[in-house]
């Protein structure tokens, strides 16, 4: 029996329940749902479809390495998972470069910090397997690969953000 599948299971659902509180703590008006004005809508809509894409092009990769019998050194699911971080991290990047991220009633600081906390948790596990060497073992890498993965999303985010703020930031002046 697979003892870490529950313990995922746990923690996907109380991270959701964590984002749902968050984005009500985050927000100016305290409300769940982030709001929009039409141009943004219509960048994330474009941004999603980029996504999409980007998602269809990694699983018909993986699908022709699989045909040819190629094996990664990780698990189906986690290598999915790769898929759903990148498709999320292209449309994420497009939205920030073309003004669509931000929302009328993000508290920008706020959202900062909750980066910077997921950040943190995400990279105390990570501190452990290396330290422990667990990272990769008998030619595979660990459930903990996933908070490597999530940890280099945030921290091209966050760098992302920065970028754009500083582009922003000249092109006032």
């Amino acid at each position: 029996m697979n003892t870490v599948s529950p313990w995922l299971a746990i923690g996907i659902m109380v991270g959701l329940v964590l984002c749902v509180i968050f984005a009500r703590l985050a927000n100016k008006d305290h409300k769940t749902k982030t709001e929009y004005d039409e141009r943004q809508k219509a960048i994330r809509g474009r941004g999603y479809m980029f996504g999409f894409y980007t998602l269809l092009i990694f699983e018909a990769v993986i699908v022709i390495l699989g045909m040819s019998g190629v094996e990664l050194p990780v698990d189906a699911y986690l290598v999915h998972f790769a898929g759903i971080l990148i498709g999320l991290l292209v449309f994420v990047c497009y939205c920030i470069w073309n003004d669509g991220y931000w929302g009328i009633n993000n508290d920008r600081k706020r959202y900062a910090i909750i980066f910077a906390v997921a950040a943190l948790l995400n990279a105390i596990p990570i501190v452990g397997v290396i330290r422990d060497g667990t990272l990769y073992k008998d030619g595979k890498f660990s459930i903990q690969i996933l908070n490597v993965m999530v940890l280099a999303m945030l921290i091209i985010v966050i760098l992302v953000l920065a970028v754009k703020g500083l582009v922003d930031r000249r092109a006032e002046d």
